[in-house]
């Protein structure tokens, strides 16, 4: 059986430990049009999905149900690191990351 988007929204609000009109409200999304997404009496649109999968750190193909790798840009690395990137404590860091090698590229752009 093929999996649905409301399946998948429902399964990632619960995961978030939130109510569904809890996170229509958060993503500025009318309860009635979210609650039907849930329950597969809308569909969401492709800029709708995107928003969706941004919200709860997963692939559009995963919330759609083609493939069941939530986030298919991090399954080549360790679990190790997986879990680092996914732990919300650890957000600092990467940001930090982020911005010396933005930083370094900039100055190497510069020396070229």
């Amino acid at each position: 059986m093929e999996i649905t988007v409301g399946e998948r929204l429902k399964q990632l609000v619960r995961e978030k430990g939130l109510e569904q009109q809890e996170v229509a409200a958060q993503l500025n999304i009318k309860s009635p049009t979210f609650n039907g997404y849930v329950g597969n009496k809308r569909e969401p649109s492709i800029s709708r999905l995107k928003q969706l999968a941004s919200y709860f750190d997963v692939s559009v193909d995963y919330l759609i149900g083609l493939n069941d790798i939530r986030n298919p840009y991090l399954s080549h690395l360790s679990e190790e690191i997986n879990s680092f990137i996914q732990n919300p404590d650890n957000q600092t860091y990467i940001e930090l990351a982020k911005d010396i090698k933005e930083r370094t590229l900039g100055k190497n752009r510069k020396a070229l």
